[in-house]
């Protein structure tokens, strides 16, 4: 499988797979586009703040709209204050919080993956969940790969056991146990995830 993710730690490599990892220097162009100067003045300022040049910040922006925004804007995604997100949570009772959840993953995770990358495997899943941890602002995650084979997937949140739980069944039972071939093993704990599988 050759895919790049974040947050990945590859543990007993073959030589050959490390070279396919590591990252491929990318090509640039040159483009010229007029911007307000208010605009202006607020990339100058946050440039600064994050210390970095404005095209390093120019470029992270786009970065993002092309690996989230555009996608998350199709697909109907919204964004809540966390403490606003971990309130709705927890005031859910835990048998309707499990029917929802239930039928959410029966089609919808597939569906967003199948639409954002037009196939459904290992390498679409990965990428979906290192995007989601990436942007989401819902989880951290931590992927490690042993031997090309052996997946453990991290993943810390703040939102509670009920959230691991969503977690557990949008992403374990919604994502990757519909994947033929693999069968997952999943520990979570009140602001964890940790699921692992071995690659047929």
């Amino acid at each position: 499988i050759k895919f790049k993710l974040q947050n990945v730690i590859y543990l007993g490599l073959k030589p050959n797979l490390l070279n396919v990892l590591r990252k491929e220097k990318r090509k640039t162009v040159l483009r010229t586009i007029r911007i307000d100067r208010e605009l202006d003045d607020a990339l100058f300022k946050d440039a600064q703040e994050n210390d970095i040049n404005e095209n390093a910040l120019i470029s992270s922006l786009l970065v993002k709209y092309i690996e989230w925004d555009r996608y998350a804007k199709k697909i109907g995604r919204v964004t809540l204050p966390k403490e606003a997100l971990k309130s709705i949570i927890e005031s859910t009772e835990i048998d309707k919080l499990k029917a929802v959840v239930k039928e959410y993953s029966a089609t919808v995770p597939k569906d967003i993956v199948m639409f954002r990358y037009k196939k459904f495997d290992i390498e679409s899943c990965l990428s979906h969940l290192s995007f989601l941890g990436k942007y989401s602002g819902l989880f951290k995650y931590e992927l490690q790969i042993e031997h090309e084979r052996y997946y453990t997937i991290t993943i810390h949140h703040d939102f509670g056991e009920k959230f691991s739980y969503w977690l557990e069944q949008t992403i374990v039972v919604g994502l990757f146990d519909k994947i033929p071939g693999i069968a997952t093993k999943v520990s979570s704990g009140k602001s964890s995830l940790i699921f692992s599988f071995i690659l047929p």
